[in-house]
């Protein structure tokens, strides 16, 4: 299939899709952090077709509650880049993947050293509602404060983070200036190299660049199947739709993979289809499309 290529009647098309997956930041959202009017109806235009529509995202359930709203679609919905996977209408978590409490140590001892506020993404069901555990003893830089800011976390300035328990910490990382981040990314796969998955992620909108560090095994697309699986739908059924390295897995092995025209070169290499930027509302044009071509086949349960 050529990257520009519409989407195909569905005579033409084996087989029809039952499941998106939609990233937040870069492709949901407008480049101001808005869902537009446009967006919000070609969501539910989708889901009227039949779609499940299920969100993918690199933030915590706390920080996208905002978008939840704007949107209006409460369904299984996967948070913190796969580690999470949420029931948002009955606020139930179904599936998590915790870091190993040692490691998480490590890395935030890693990070205070060099004079960077760690930041331990919490399980807020478990933690009392708290979202993060943040360095005390490291000042917050303005990038950090206004991510913090912008998302309504629920934070808690903790000293000794590398001593910590971290019984409930599921992501370590950092909020700094793009150079800071490139510097501490090379430290860490010289340190701590196959035992984590790193990545960074620029927030167009707040513009800050965001250091995200997991478990090994966690990706969007893990989370995506666990939601595929309770559906009973077949990954060659589903389409995911990203811009940024944390979508680079659900791109890969989605049945089609698709990214946004404003998308990182490794998200476009990866895609079977490039669609508009967000700032043209390319993902409603897009999913306008796909419903228009029939190529939806109506989920049942």
């Amino acid at each position: 299939m050529r990257k520009t290529e519409p989407v195909r009647p569905t005579n033409e098309m084996t087989p029809t899709y039952r499941m998106i997956a939609i990233d937040l930041d870069g492709t949901l959202l407008s480049p101001t952090g808005k869902v537009t009017a446009r967006t919000k109806a070609a969501v539910h235009r989708a889901l009227d077709a039949g779609l499940l529509v299920c969100f993918a995202t690199g933030r915590s359930w706390t920080e996208s509650r905002t978008v939840l709203e704007a949107v209006d679609h409460y369904d299984t919905a996967v948070f913190v880049g796969g580690a999470m996977v949420v029931d948002t209408k009955k606020q139930v978590m179904l599936h998590r993947t915790m870091m190993e409490p040692e490691l998480a140590r490590q890395l935030c001892g890693f990070l205070e050293t060099r004079g960077h506020a760690a930041m331990a993404l919490q399980d807020p069901n478990a933690s009392g509602g708290v979202d993060y555990l943040v360095s005390k003893s490291v000042a917050l830089n303005p990038a950090t404060q206004v991510w913090m800011d912008v998302t309504d976390a629920q934070v808690r300035p903790t000293d000794g983070l590398s001593d910590y328990g971290h019984e409930h910490t599921v992501r370590v990382g950092t909020v700094a200036a793009p150079h800071a981040v490139a510097t501490l990314k090379q430290a860490l796969a010289e340190q701590f190299a196959e035992r984590i998955f790193c990545q960074s992620i620029f927030v167009q909108a707040y513009d800050v660049d965001v250091l995200e560090v997991f478990d090994p095994s966690v990706n969007k697309w893990e989370g995506i199947k666990h939601v595929a699986a309770r559906h009973g739908i077949d990954p060659s059924q589903i389409i995911a739709v990203g811009d940024d390295v944390n979508d680079l897995h659900m791109i890969q092995h989605a049945g089609l993979g698709v990214a946004m025209g404003n998308g990182r070169p490794e998200a476009k290499a990866l895609a079977k289809r490039i669609i508009g930027s967000n700032k043209d509302d390319g993902l409603a044009e897009f999913l306008e499309e796909l419903v228009a071509s029939g190529a939806v086949e109506k989920l049942r349960e």
